[in-house]
This record gives C-alpha cells, structure tokens and sequence, in this order.
C-alpha cells in the first residue's frame, strides 16, 4: 500500500512539472535520488488520490422492520384465533391446549405495535389505543373460566368496553343453559338473556399497566321468551362501596403518603397489556392472574 501511493505521488509530480516547467520543483543531489521542494510536496499531497473510505454498513430501515414484524404478528394472530375457537375461548382448553395458546400469546407480545398502550387513557382521548370494543376469544383467568362451569346458565358474549375510557365496563351475556337443549329454531322464539356490568374507573399506572378501581355492578334483561322488554324497565344495580386513600394505604402497606396507594405494587387491581393492535389485544391480569385475548368488534351484540 505504501509503495503504490508513493509510485502514485512520483507520477503526478513529473506530470505537474511537465505541465507547467517547474525546473526547480526537483533538486538533484549527488546520489542521485529525486527530492520534492516543499512547494511541490504540497502540490503533490493535493493532487494525490485519496484512499477510499470503507463501506459504510447501511442500518435496516425502520419501514421494512415494521413491515416484518407485521407480517410475524398476522401469521400468529391466525394460528392463535384457531386454537382458541377450538378451545372454546379457553373454557374448554385441556392443559396442552392453554400451554399451546399461552406460548403464541407470549411469542406475539414482542411484536406488539403500541409502545404507549396507556396513551390518552386518563382523559378519555378518542383515539387513545384502548378506546374500543374489545370481544373475548381466550381467557385463562379462574374469575372468568369458572363461570363456564355454571349449571344454569351458560356463557354468551364476554366483552371489555373501553369506548368511554377512563371507565371500562365488563361485560358478560347469560343465557338459560337449559335453552341449549333445544333445536335452534325452538330457542329463538323462546330466547331470554341478561347481560352482566361491572363498572371500573382505569388510570395509567406505566406504558402497559392500567390500574382499575370497581365502581359498579349492574344487570339488564335483554330478552325474554323471545320478545325485547319494555324500554322502562330499569337495569338493577348497586354501587360498590370505595375505600378511602387512608384505608387503602393500611390494606395495601404503603406507608409513604407521597405515593397514591392506587398506584402502589402491592395493589393487585390492574392488568398489563403485553400486545395492542387495530384490532387484537392480549392482556395479563394482576389478580387472580390469567391472560385474556380480545378481538375489536363494533358494539356490543343484540
């Protein structure tokens, strides 16, 4: 390398004394040897060709990670809305059936869209991530999964309307189990069905922790013996009684009065969301712990 540029430098200084009759740009000694005046070693170091610079390494570009990831996240979407239909949204799941599923919720939290899943949640934003209609495909929490069990009534709808943020209702539609014994056309003219709210408060506890406070239980009649009840009819509810930030700090050791005990650790009131998309939402609950997995659809069912 340091011969070539030094035969590279030799060249381009003949050709510069050549083309301008520089005779003193070389001064011959006795041995013979060829030396650059200093006039000429700036020329020389000027007109030498630079080494070239190596390659820069281009960084993936963001559009076409995003775009994978898109891809990754749609392929385990539908592998996961398979296996928890076959599972009956999880209240049929053998133990192979949920450590399948569980595994796809896990693999697919990575590749959630959403960095701030709580955006907008305390001021009710429109467009706040979680502002939707979310439908249950999966749960594998025992509040929720041990209702299946229930020998009168069997399990509609399951709903989390997020659409009125920061209240999030809870939603679940019971029907008459005795109604699945009989043929469809049968059960239609008889159809009755309640529907169960629980009202909750939600504030940001982090990016992905969404803190709950339970407010309200109510039921409504949705039909009875296939006919719509009257529009008068009131929904029976009862307000849930709320703890004061002084008790709650006692139940929930925290001793500092700085910190608001809602948002303490030790408060097992929320739920994490590890996946958010348009239209698919994966959430892990604090207490009694299991996740849920939940479609967007447009309202509530009829």
């Amino acid at each position: 390398m340091a011969l070539s540029a030094a035969i590279n430098k030799m060249r381009v200084a003949v050709a510069l004394c050549v083309a301008i009759g520089c005779g003193n740009a070389f001064v011959h000694k006795p041995a013979s040897r060829l030396h650059y005046s200093p006039a000429a070693a700036a020329a020389v170091e000027d007109a030498a060709p630079a080494e070239p610079a190596p390659a820069a390494v281009a960084d993936p570009a963001p559009a076409a990670d995003a775009a994978d990831a898109a891809a990754d996240a749609a392929s385990l979407k539908a592998e996961i809305f398979a296996a928890c239909a076959a599972s009956d949204r999880g209240f049929a799941a053998s133990a192979a059936d949920r450590a399948n599923i569980e595994a796809l919720l896990e693999e697919i939290a990575p590749l959630s869209p959403t960095a701030n899943a709580t955006a907008g949640l305390a001021a009710g934003a429109a467009g706040a991530p979680l502002a939707k209609c979310w439908r249950l495909v999966y749960t594998s929490a025992s509040d929720v999964s041990t209702l299946g069990a229930n020998p009168l009534a069997a399990l509609g709808g399951i709903y989390q309307d997020a659409r009125d943020l920061p209240v999030i209702t809870n939603v679940i539609d019971l029907t008459p189990r005795a109604l699945q014994n009989l043929p469809p056309g049968v059960a239609a003219t008889v159809g009755t069905a309640s529907r169960l709210r629980v009202r909750t408060r939600a504030r940001p506890r982090g990016a992905a922790r969404v803190g709950l406070s339970f407010e309200r239980v109510e039921v409504e009649q949705l039909s009875v013996l296939g006919r719509k009840p009257p529009d008068w009819l009131p929904r029976l509810g009862v307000d849930l009684p709320q703890l004061g930030l002084d008790v709650q700090r006692r139940v929930f050791g925290v001793s500092d009065e700085a910190v608001d005990p809602r948002d303490a650790d030790s408060n097992p009131a929320f739920f994490d969301v590890t996946y958010l998309d348009d239209d698919f939402l994966v959430i892990q609950q604090g207490s009694p712990g299991g996740m849920f997995a939940a479609i967007k659809v447009d309202d509530l069912a009829d």
